[in-house]
């Protein structure tokens, strides 16, 4: 056969640890390749790792004086798994439905995982907007001391801790849906206004 410089096929065996895909190629049904190295965008001090899955398109590359040596320059798309969401975006979609994606139009980054997310800095973790939202169905903070800054907190609970006060939190006002905290009374055994918490 012909030596080509340029072949395309689809990915048949994966070799994760070295690297390395074996590729049937398109022009020679039945011909797999040998192990083919994938090109990544860096292999030195800065790394970065990202395998072809199986039956992959891939367009592959060898070299003149050794023919059977060659490298997976990456995949594309043909008409059977062109892409559904399309535009001025950039995104990834993990096997197991996991989505990053950024739209250069609307700015939005948008990170959607099925699984856990753990984020970890040696020092500090800033995170600064003009509004932030937490919605889930339980929040946990644990530390050994916690500060919050402002000119008020609003408390939307059934219930608040007992005897706490808008200085301890380190507000000028702390407020639940039964009034503010700090004027807030209860009632004991035999129907008595308590006094407010000190």
């Amino acid at each position: 056969m012909e030596f080509r410089f340029l072949r395309t096929g689809k990915v048949s065996s994966i070799n994760h640890k070295a690297t390395t895909a074996r590729v049937e190629f398109d022009d020679a049904p039945g011909i797999i390749s040998k192990p083919l190295k994938v090109l990544m965008d860096h292999t030195n001090t800065e790394k970065n790792y990202s395998m072809p899955s199986i039956g992959e398109n891939a367009v592959c590359i060898f070299l003149p004086h050794a023919p059977s040596v060659g490298f997976i320059l990456g995949s594309y798309s043909s008409e059977k798994n062109l892409p559904k969401d399309t535009g001025k975006m950039k995104y990834i979609i993990f096997p197991d439905g996991t989505k990053i994606k950024y739209n250069f139009e609307t700015h939005l980054l948008e990170i959607n995982c099925v699984g856990d997310i753990d984020i970890k800095g040696a020092n500090n973790v800033n995170i600064s907007s003009k509004n932030i939202v937490m919605t889930t169905d339980n929040l946990t903070i644990n530390a050994k001391a916690t500060s919050i800054a402002g000119a008020s907190l609003d408390i939307n609970a059934v219930t608040t801790a007992k005897n706490i006060t808008a200085e301890e939190v380190g507000v000028t006002k702390l407020s639940t849906p039964k009034g503010d905290v700090d004027k807030h009374k209860h009632k004991d055994a035999e129907s008595r206004e308590t006094t407010a918490p000190v």
